[in-house]
């Protein structure tokens, strides 16, 4: 493609050339990402959590409206942050960023403090290690949050990573939804990839091709989640984790 001499204005100011800006229609890609992913965290949690907290019968202990609270929040954030992206709100975006920002430590404490709990809880109702087992896949979910979400806000300077570390790292906390949707149940991981690799495919329309920032976004979550079978089946993680949770 030539340049024109709107580009080379827009180069010498610092600003990117007509010809690389992205589609106006592309930009409504985090907004339907973000949309999905709010639509099946409430599905998801709606019989086990959002009614009986309506009504008033959610009787958990505190810890776990702590969780629910936190994770929640990060959900309602992810979509309004992406809508003041889309209506070109950034200063508002940056600074409800900023804020957000401070949610991920209580959310992995939380997060882990709730799944232990929950394991000891299912190892003593019948479930034994396979409910070890599915805590190491909780904790993997949980490093994914971390790594991106909390790299993504590191790199809040450089948006191009901000954004696609923020949605890939989320992803990290949908399979506890989707778990609980009897619909989707057996279609989760192919669900949880789906919305992964729309990221890539909307880097090879909007760019022509995957930004680095996907590039690591989908190494770690594929990584990480193809060690959830190996290594939390292995009797080293049985043993760890019976010692651990002292079950």
């Amino acid at each position: 493609m030539q340049s024109t001499p709107a580009d080379a204005i827009a180069i010498k100011e610092g600003r990117k050339s007509p010809s690389e800006r992205i589609p106006k229609k592309l930009h409504v890609f985090f907004l339907g990402f973000t949309a999905t992913f709010a639509f099946l965290v409430v599905w998801g949690f709606a019989r086990t959590f959002f009614i009986p907290v309506a009504q008033g019968t959610y009787s958990r202990p505190l810890v776990v409206h702590i969780h629910g609270a936190l994770f929640f929040g990060w959900t309602m954030l992810l979509f309004i942050q992406a809508w003041l992206a889309a209506t070109r709100r950034l200063q508002l975006h940056r600074k409800i960023g900023s804020i957000s920002a401070w949610l991920i430590v209580p959310m992995l404490l939380m997060g882990t403090v709730v799944a232990w709990r929950d394991t000891i809880h299912d190892f003593y109702q019948g479930d034994g290690d396979a409910a070890l087992s599915f805590f190491y896949g909780e904790l993997a979910d949980l490093t994914m949050f971390g790594m991106l979400a909390g790299g993504a806000m590191l790199v809040r300077s450089k948006p191009e990573f901000h954004k696609r570390w923020v949605i890939l790292g989320s992803l990290g906390l949908l399979g506890a939804a989707i778990g609980r949707i009897a619909l989707l149940q057996a279609y989760g991981m192919f669900i949880v990839n789906g919305l992964a690799i729309s990221v890539a495919l909307y880097d090879l329309a909007s760019r022509r091709a995957i930004h680095a920032a996907t590039w690591v976004g989908l190494a770690v979550l594929f990584l990480i989640g193809l060690t959830e079978v190996p290594i939390g089946n292995t009797p080293t993680w049985i043993s760890f984790a019976h010692h651990f949770l002292a079950v």
